[in-house]
């Protein structure tokens, strides 16, 4: 009997001790949770929601779903961003900022005409379909008259392609590299619209498949019909 009370006993202080163990954890289990900074925060948030816009459309695009996706309350949305309105402005700034830092630095460079018309369009393209922006969902969007400055910043980053391709057309021009005959805006209108067409299609087919080759082959063969022929001796 004395030896079942021991046992009793030695279980009690056995069970004692486990349960300090889980309160008392070691230096090395106690972690340290960090809150993300307010930039981190926010960059995570523009990435789901331009993520959920990309693979989801409008539809489904809320406050709410945002929060719910990163993982916080709508509240704390609210504290990095006012408004739907705003975390959408937010997140087309981010996005097209280095893609318009990347044309104008090719606008200036010293390549021939033709070549710059095809960089151009490789460039616009893989930005697109590498950081998962497609225009078209969001100027379908923006033509809602809630949206006025969702338009006004979309027409703004269109804006900006054209007077960037103006401005390649007119320097291939200058350097008699594209003949003269050849009228400025429609040239820059034939190159948008080949620009266009290609994301359209990737729109429609949803995948990239052929589509950086082709763009290619087609504004090279626009570039060949509007630039000067050498003379040949």
């Amino acid at each position: 009997m004395t030896r079942n009370v021991n046992d009793a006993g030695s279980r009690k202080k056995i069970a004692s001790a486990a349960d300090k163990s889980k309160t008392a954890s070691s230096p090395a289990e106690r972690k340290i949770v960090r809150r993300k900074s307010g930039e981190n925060r926010r960059s995570e948030i523009l990435e789901i929601a331009r993520d959920l816009i990309f693979n989801e459309g409008f539809s489904n695009f809320t406050i709410r779903e945002v929060a719910g996706r990163v993982g916080i309350s709508e509240a704390a949305i609210y504290r990095h961003y006012t408004s739907k309105e705003e975390l959408l402005l937010a997140l087309l700034e981010a996005l097209f900022a280095p893609w318009r830092e990347a044309i104008s630095r090719l606008v200036k460079d010293e390549l021939p005409f033709g070549k710059k018309l095809e960089e151009l369009c490789q460039l616009h393209l893989h930005h697109l379909i590498d950081e998962r922006l497609n225009p078209v969902l969001f100027l379908s969007e923006a033509v809602n008259p809630q949206n006025a400055r969702l338009l006004a910043s979309m027409r703004y980053n269109l804006g900006f392609l054209g007077d960037s391709v103006a401005a390649i057309v007119a320097a291939g021009i200058k350097k008699k590299q594209v003949r003269r005959t050849v009228e400025p805006g429609a040239l820059v209108a034939a190159i948008l619209g080949l620009m266009q067409t290609s994301v359209i299609r990737w729109t429609l087919q949803r995948s990239s498949n052929g589509l950086f080759e082709d763009s290619a082959r087609n504004m090279a063969e626009l570039a060949k019909a509007v630039m000067k022929q050498e003379v040949k001796q």
